[in-house]
């Protein structure tokens, strides 16, 4: 057998490690060296088209449609699906529209929001509305939806107490006490 040669170059932490004849290693020593006095050439402007046109492997792809596009450290709001409900009434129950034009709330996402979310459990006698029943609300009653419309609850919900998240499901709400007298005595306000 004979002598083994070993080389181990670190340049911080690149690591390369070379073990054979003392011929084989010295080659690539040499080579090596050449490599670290030459100071790497910038790319072209040629070079840099050419690399960002480049297909992406196919795992970093199959990776990338897996998660969704949001900024670095942004997450995207989740999406809300709109849940039908009656918002024709009938009757000793008027329509979902009849009854926003007897609160008068006004443009305010809070107060719409508290009456429509009054109007499902108060008239409907339903127990909590859901996001997607204010989704569906604001579209039938052609009012402009805000973009980021959990957002906008969760900030109302903390700014003014009017409803609250369900503790066992987060997608449902109720009004707060404070909620239901606000629409049922406060609106509409003088």
């Amino acid at each position: 057998m004979g002598e083994s040669t070993k080389a181990k170059i670190s340049i911080k932490e690149g690591t390369i490690e070379l073990e054979g004849s003392e011929s084989f290693v010295r080659g690539y020593l040499d080579e090596f060296k050449e490599l670290l006095k030459t100071p790497p050439r910038p790319e072209t402007p040629q070079q840099q088209y050419q690399k960002s046109k480049a297909p992406a492997p196919k795992k970093a792809q199959a990776k990338k449609s897996a998660t969704p596009k949001a900024g670095a450290g942004k997450k995207s709001a989740p999406k809300v699906s709109m849940e039908r409900f009656d918002i024709h009434g009938g009757g000793d129950i008027p329509s979902l529209e009849v009854y926003m034009e007897e609160k008068k709330p006004g443009t305010g996402n809070g107060n719409i929001i508290a009456v429509i979310g009054h109007y499902i459990t108060e008239k409907l006698g339903e127990d909590s509305f859901s996001e997607g029943q204010i989704e569906y609300a604001y579209k039938m009653l052609k009012i402009k939806r805000p973009n980021h419309l959990r957002q906008i609850m969760i900030n109302e919900k903390n700014k003014r107490d009017l409803f609250e998240a369900n503790a066992a499901d987060s997608t449902k709400w109720h009004l707060t006490r404070a909620g239901e007298i606000f629409v049922s005595d406060t609106l509409p306000e003088s």
